[in-house]
């Protein structure tokens, strides 16, 4: 295993081999609703087999993961900023932090994406350190799930005159300009998204794009948009149906994150039947 970053003479982060990350995986099988679990591990190894060059790093505190399933994953980037993901299985964060707390680069910054609320206080201890004891940038989320059987009950009808496709690469200009988390160089992440990942777009006769639901890395729903021409039809509600029935049938846990203060898109979600069952958080 190659050692990456030492901080200290006592802990260091050990590169976790690919031959190992379908066993990081598997230990996480019970994991499937936890936005760091068992699904974002799988995209990553899905990813890795699609795009051999891209920039994804395991790493473990010390080359120790097997005894607690504590990680991190890093997704780097030229283009935009460097995620970073996080999880133990242990109820004991010391590991997970003092992992962090290996990190060398920290200069161009992380966001730390997609995680559950109770990995929040390791994200604070962190975000203090970097920022001087200033309270970090978070965005909060309510974490809903889908079961299997609601999603079967789904119908689905098309409205006249609009045609649901898998989305092209051409889309990503289009969806990045109307997404409010829109960032420098986040085009390149929706690429990326539709490249990768179970996607869907709604069409009209003259073949744009009015309506789309992508699948984050977390595994989950993410950057549902309708356009302001199109609202008002049933659109934002015809492709959480569609893209949860299109995950679903991969085997996969039906999720999506919704931001807390966005009612009106939270009430879509609950009258269709998804349930909260925790709170998610993106730190800058």
């Amino acid at each position: 295993m190659r050692e990456v970053v030492v901080m200290s003479t006592e802990d260091s982060l050990v590169e976790i081999p690919r031959s190992d990350w379908t066993k990081l995986r598997d230990l996480y099988v019970h994991r499937e609703t936890d936005p760091q679990g068992y699904l974002c591990i799988n995209n990553f190894i899905n990813w890795v087999e699609i795009d051999p060059e891209l920039k994804v790093s395991f790493l473990s505190l010390n080359g120790d993961w097997q005894s607690d399933g504590t990680f991190l994953l890093t997704l780097s980037s030229d283009t935009h900023a460097n995620h970073l993901y996080l999880n133990t299985l242990s109820d004991n964060f010391d590991r997970v932090t003092k992992a962090v707390e290996c990190l060398k680069s920290f200069g161009k910054g992380y966001v730390f994406f997609g995680f559950g609320s109770r990995l929040k206080p390791v994200v604070e201890h962190i975000g203090s350190l970097i920022c001087n004891n200033k309270e970090p940038h978070f965005v909060e989320t309510v974490w809903y799930t889908a079961s299997k059987e609601l999603v079967d009950s789904f119908t689905i009808q098309i409205p006249t005159g609009l045609t649901l496709l898998n989305l092209t690469l051409e889309d990503a200009e289009t969806i990045n300009e109307n997404w409010p988390h829109r960032a420098p160089g986040s085009i390149e992440f929706v690429r990326s998204l539709i490249k990768y990942n179970i996607n869907l777009g709604a069409y009209d006769d003259n073949g744009k794009l009015v309506a789309w639901c992508l699948r984050l890395p977390i595994g989950s729903l993410g950057l549902l948009q309708v356009l302001d021409s199109h609202k008002r039809l049933g659109l934002g509600s015809l492709m959480v149906k569609s893209m949860a029935k299109k995950i679903s049938a991969a085997g996969d846990q039906v999720l999506a994150p919704v931001v807390t203060k966005n009612t009106a898109s939270r009430s879509m979600f609950e009258k269709l039947g998804f349930r909260a069952i925790d709170t998610t958080y993106w730190a800058h």
